[in-house]
């Protein structure tokens, strides 16, 4: 499993995380057709982890688009990540128990 995390305005591996996982209303252009009623409606999209392996891969996203002059431009900032990282508060299972 390889996980990409943005890291432009992070300082920590727990704050990419956590804009990963991060929940998102989608509505007005946004909104999700529902299979059941075939109508439009808001709803909130969110992304977690369902099961962890007992490895994975994080990809830091170290390249990104500067918009005022479209270039690409590699980000130098310093990322801090714990010698443990855990991951409980990224799953499925601390978010149903919210």
């Amino acid at each position: 499993m390889k996980i990409e995390l943005i890291i432009r305005g992070k300082e920590t591996i727990e704050e990419s995380l956590s804009e990963l996982v991060r929940s998102e209303l989608m509505d007005g252009d946004n909104k999700i057709n529902c299979d059941v009623c075939n109508e439009k409606k808001a709803t909130t999209r969110a992304t977690c982890f369902d099961e962890l392996p007992n490895a994975f891969i994080i990809h830091l996203k170290r390249f990104d688009l500067d918009f005022e002059t479209f270039e690409t431009v590699k980000l130098n900032n310093r990322l801090s990540f714990p010698v443990n990282l855990n991951m409980y508060k990224f799953t499925r299972y601390a978010r149903e128990a919210i």
